[in-house]
């Protein structure tokens, strides 16, 4: 549509990160004279790129707003009194602050995207997100603006679907409760021969899932015989997780648990494998604030990891 080519991802189940680009080319009428974006342009490329998986912006009441401007209009003519600064006889300031509250009243989608730093097609094809190439542009003045303006139209279609996969969901656990498919934590303590009943997902199940990881999952795997026996288990946790948002923890645990069975005493892979599991268990919960949290410790454990691989 309009020249915009998607290089990855699926229009009909967007992953909510998008990564947009051009190339730019150099432009006779601007090329002694500098521009605002040079700074952005990286090798003839002008990305930008947004995440929208965790955004839930908080827009505040028109009151709350007015609320603002006034503190501000009234901070001003207060100053200008103290310094003994005279309003201009023109300037009408009930009309002035009418006019703020109207334009401050206009509905503002917002838009938490960044212009990117790739300097390589190669390395922006290789980014996790929904790509989109929107073609070549003489200069980057035109280019910046469809870039700044994809990712709204983005932005609201992935909501969308958000919005419709919930629905589904909804719909799909009233079925359930009604058949009485749903399973519980405690279900899944019993001894079975599978680990995870057929069928089962984390949409479908109800409990305390950092119970379930910690006490059942875990040392199931853990405890399994070959990296034969290991390769099958796995695949049905990530069936079972393929719900969850962010699959990166899910593939930090399998990792992790991997580490552990060749190297049982690695007190590093332990800890990886605990705060994955409580980061998973937290967005689980909706608990972002934590699992951000746990995110950073995460990062900071993995370098470590990371340092000492190459010390050795």
């Amino acid at each position: 549509m309009l020249g915009i080519e998607q290089k990855k991802g699926n229009d009909e189940n967007l992953c909510g990160r998008i990564i947009a680009y051009a190339k730019i080319l150099p432009n006779p009428d601007e090329r002694d004279s500098g521009t605002p974006f040079d700074d952005m342009i990286k090798n003839g490329l002008l990305t930008l790129e947004g995440d929208f998986r965790m955004f839930s912006p908080r827009v505040p009441s028109k009151k709350a707003i007015d609320r603002a401007v006034d503190d501000k209009i009234n901070d001003m003519l207060e100053t200008m009194e103290a310094e003994g600064v005279d309003l201009p006889p023109d300037m009408d300031v009930e009309k002035m602050r009418d006019r703020l509250h109207e334009l401050s009243s206009m509905e503002v989608i917002p838009i938490p995207a960044k212009i990117g730093n790739f300097t390589r097609e190669e390395d922006i094809l290789a980014e996790d997100a929904d790509i989109y190439y929107i073609g070549e542009f003489i200069g980057a003045g035109q280019a910046h603006f469809c870039l700044t303006t994809l990712p709204i139209y983005y932005q609201a279609r992935f909501r969308e679907q958000a919005r419709k996969k919930e629905m589904a969901f909804l719909n799909e656990a009233l079925e359930q409760i009604e058949t009485g498919e749903f399973l519980d934590t405690e279900d899944l303590q019993n001894d079975t021969e599978e680990l995870f009943p057929k069928g089962l997902t984390l949409n479908t199940f109800v409990g305390d899932l950092g119970k379930l990881l910690n006490v059942r999952v875990i040392p199931f795997l853990l405890a399994l015989e070959t990296d034969a026996q290991y390769d099958e288990q796995i695949k049905l946790f990530y069936d079972f997780m393929k719900g969850y948002p962010a699959q990166a923890d899910v593939k930090l645990i399998d990792l992790a648990i991997r580490d552990l069975r060749s190297q049982k005493d690695s007190a590093l892979a332990r800890r990886i494998l605990e705060l994955g599991c409580q980061k998973i268990d937290a967005i689980y919960n909706e608990d972002m604030q934590k699992a951000n949290e746990i995110a950073e410790e995460i990062v900071k454990f993995a370098k470590e990891r990371s340092s000492g691989e190459q010390s050795t």
